[in-house]
């Protein structure tokens, strides 16, 4: 059974149960090398308790014009019916399924559309993008998502059977729900357009061998569907395209773009480029510094322009610890010293943060047993769910139920009201991962509610603060783009080491700020930290992010060069803002290309001028050329660091600028 477009066909096989060709007319390519290993649709139920794997019965299949009519009679022997509709138009392919439950068991998840046996690679490096925190751009996805596996602390790709899967849900640890898949000549969009926002999983496999290469992609969707129910799962979009992955940001932007509001903060954080981050308070039981000396460090923060103090560590027996127990810890001194130090850094034109948690109840609180067990999330075998940071143990909160949501908020709202501070940051927000919760007691309709949970935290929290002051704000840990439509900062961290890509969120939604750490790090070999610490200042000035610096901890005078080329890039970075505050960032659009250990960034102004911001951290001076810019004159041109030598421009048509090693530069044309 074959559709067509003028861009596009497809083929569907009855007997593979899925498309075994998908191909690009504009390149005449088929993106679809070998029969999928799966079919195109999977149900999971619970059976006696227990999660299972219904796969479906096909019993009827029509092509109509450019639409597929695909129906199923049952799933795993069960009387679960489904009717996939799937239309083809231009350059992509839409689909959806009506799914009707006449069993005695539960529906709890629907895969689909799971579509494989794709292979863009050979002869050209073939990258993945694929919605991990801010992005990510992974080059030769078989093997790097195969036998080379991610392997750092969560979001992995692990070992199923003869394959690799990465999967994370959406939303949080993933920040969209799209993938693309590209090369240089071709591009696969996949993306899931349901404006309900349910959890969510981004599903990439491979087969991780070089002898039969593929990758293949779907959604799982969290949804419980009982005896007697139907459901319809939304939209699902394919686009087969001649593009990189830009053009699939702007796909998935104008779906989700009406369902955001990008104009939710006061005018004056717009000046704001970087922040104190004080998380040296008491942590893992040591006290490093007192409610007294808030006014000091704020001052010491002021004087490399951070007005913005943001305190974490500061509660009952420290970091990570006794959450969500919320109180000033006595050992720091008393509440009110708390107040009159936040006070202080108002009072002097600056601007407080309070950190408190967002998802986590520690399991030796007197609380948990008492409170904790009502709030936490629930497998669909009642177990909670656990986790752990540091030497600490916690079980995970429900947002989308009324007894955790209530307390955050009042907790939150607490915060504002008691201590004066102007914001709040709602650690592991849209970073940890969503689940499914299935705990009968809660509040909740359905067990994919998490996101929806903490959208109705974000909402309401902003209209209680700002019901005190006018001008607070919200800032969360990572990025979520239903979440960005009420906060403020989304604090994107440089963890273990994964082909971070920020630009792929920054791309997408430029109104949402990103705030990138910037610090030190700790965790990478002494030899090494200098390198990474110009690369993630650089990184962040391109992107124009805020900074979050440790000033009074990690970048202190006695840390010698940290501080001083930390206090450097921040006063670059502030030289800045006022041009980035209201341009549009456009990632690489004028360049040929970024090369490698490089930084570069592309920004309209809203007077029409040209700003090119370029970083170079290789071993030697490098050349960027920017066809884009062909005949532009430069007006305005600034190196960072002098004793590096100028960044100098070479030619006109196109621009070429050589960039010595170790150096940033900007560069405004007109």
């Amino acid at each position: 059974m074959e559709l067509k477009t003028e861009k596009l066909s497809l083929r569907f096989d009855p007997e593979a149960g899925n498309f075994t060709e998908l191909r690009n007319r504009i390149t005449d390519e088929n993106y679809i090398r070998q029969t999928p290993r799966d079919p195109l649709v999977e149900l999971y139920g619970l059976v006696d308790g227990k999660r299972k794997k219904l796969p479906g019965h096909l019993a009827d299949a029509a092509a109509d014009e450019n639409c597929l009519t695909l129906d199923y009679d049952s799933f795993g022997g069960y009387p679960v019916s489904m009717r996939v509709f799937c239309r083809c138009e231009d350059d992509r392919i839409t689909l959806s399924a009506d799914i009707r439950n006449d069993s005695e068991i539960d529906v709890v998840e629907i895969l689909m559309p799971h579509i494989g046996g794709i292979y863009l690679g050979g002869e050209e490096d073939d990258y993945v993008i694929y919605p991990h925190h801010a992005g990510e751009k992974t080059r030769n996805p078989v093997l790097n998502y195969g036998v080379n596996r991610k392997q750092f602390w969560r979001a992995c790709s692990e070992p199923c059977e003869d394959f690799y899967r990465r999967e994370i849900n959406y939303c949080g640890l993933a920040s969209m729900s799209w993938m693309y898949y590209y090369n240089r000549h071709s591009g696969l969009y996949i993306g899931s357009h349901d404006p309900r926002f349910p959890v969510t999983g981004i599903i990439a496999e491979t087969s991780g061998s070089t002898e039969h290469p593929w990758m293949a992609f779907a959604f799982r969707k969290h949804y419980r569907i009982r005896p007697g129910e139907a459901y319809n799962t939304g939209e699902y979009v394919i686009c087969l395209s001649d593009r990189d992955w830009h053009y699939g940001a702007k796909i998935y932007r104008n779906y989700i773009a009406p369902y955001l509001d990008f104009d939710h903060n006061p005018a004056f954080l717009k000046d704001e480029y970087v922040l104190n981050q004080c998380y040296n308070f008491k942590r893992t039981g040591h006290v490093e510094h007192t409610f007294r000396d808030i006014p000091a460090m704020y001052e010491e923060g002021a004087a490399w322009g951070a007005r913005h103090m943001f305190i974490a560590s500061w509660n009952r027996t420290g970091f990570d610890s006794f959450y969500p127990e919320y109180y000033p810890d006595m050992e720091l001194g008393s509440a009110m010293e708390f107040r009159r130090g936040l006070e202080y850094v108002r009072r002097h034109g600056g601007m407080s943060t309070l950190y408190i948690n967002a998802r986590i109840f520690d399991l030796k609180s007197d609380f948990h047993r008492l409170v904790g067990e009502k709030m936490a999330i629930r497998r669909e075998n009642g177990e909670m769910y656990y986790e752990t940071y540091g030497p600490e143990h916690f079980t995970v909160n429900c947002p989308s139920d009324k007894l955790w949501r209530e307390y955050l908020l009042d907790t939150a709202e607490f915060c504002v009201k008691a201590y004066g501070c102007d914001g709040i940051y709602l650690d592991q927000l849209a970073s940890a991962e969503p689940f499914a919760c299935y705990c009968e007691e809660h509040s909740h309709e359905n067990i994919g509610e998490f996101n929806n949970g903490y959208r109705y935290v974000l909402k309401n929290l902003l209209e209680r603060l700002r019901a005190y002051n006018p001008n607070a704000y919200i800032m969360t840990e990572n990025c979520g783009d239903i979440y960005g439509s009420y906060t403020w900062g989304n604090l994107t961290w440089n963890g273990a080491e994964y082909d971070e890509h920020y630009n792929v969120f920054k791309y997408t939604f430029p109104e949402f700020t990103q705030v990138n750490m910037v610090n030190p790090r700790s965790w990478a070999e002494e030899s090494q930290r200098p390198a990474w610490f110009r690369r993630d200042l650089h990184r962040s000035i391109c992107l124009g992010s805020v900074f979050w610096m440790g000033i009074t901890s990690r970048l202190r005078p006695e840390d010698g060069w940290y501080h001083t080329y930390g206090k450097m890039a921040a006063a670059f970075r502030g030289s800045l803002q006022p041009m980035l505050k209201d341009g549009t960032y456009l990632d690489d659009l004028w360049l040929e290309e970024v090369p490698e250990l490089c930084y570069a960034a592309c920004w309209e102004l809203p007077d029409g001028r040209k700003l090119l911001i370029l970083a170079n951290d290789q071993p030697q001076d490098v050349i960027f050329r920017a066809p884009g810019l062909k005949d532009c004159d430069v007006e305005q041109a600034e190196s960072m660091d002098a004793a590096m030598g100028e960044a100098t421009i070479t030619g006109k048509n196109p621009v070429e600028i050589i960039v010595p090693q170790g150096q940033l530069g900007y560069f405004v044309f007109r």
